[in-house]
């Protein structure tokens, strides 16, 4: 019998008859757990730079080696029965604890830019200045850019 499956994120389902429906059940959850506001540590390309726990999950960069070996881009979260791997759809959004900011998929990860807030110029319109900076600390707030203080 074939595993059924989500078609976006390969959540496991349930078939009638099924024998050790609770691996199932509980494949499906770890994977909407690491779902729901995701988070991840870091970027990282070796697992074996990291002691993980139970929960917690990183985005794999390319060149990944060791167990994420051709799992470039996924999100790697950490369970009791070792390493799940979720494929990124795109525009998906998440949280990179380590940089404080966030990155979004893009047929590859896209993290927060630096942006410096307007200075100097042959004119300086003051209004104009305070609209950007009060822009520019919206989108630092969100996490979509990056403070430069």
């Amino acid at each position: 019998m074939a595993i059924l499956e989500t078609a976006r994120f390969d959540i496991p389902l349930l078939a009638t008859g099924q024998a050790h429906k609770e691996l199932f059940h509980n494949e499906a959850l770890a994977r909407i757990d690491f779902l729901l506001h995701p988070v991840v540590q870091a970027v990282e390309s070796d697992p074996a730079n990291i002691v993980p726990s139970l929960g917690q999950s990183w985005l794999v960069a390319p060149g990944a080696v060791n167990d994420w070996l051709g799992r470039d881009d996924h999100i790697a979260g950490w369970t009791e029965n070792g390493w799940l791997f979720i494929v990124p759809q795109p525009v998906m959004r998440i949280y990179v604890k380590s940089s404080e900011s966030y990155a979004v998929y893009r047929g590859s990860w896209q993290s927060a830019e630096t942006v410096t807030n307007p200075a100097g110029g042959a004119v300086v319109d003051s209004e104009a200045r305070l609209a950007i900076d009060s822009i520019l600390s919206v989108l630092v707030a969100q996490g979509i850019l990056l403070s430069t203080s």
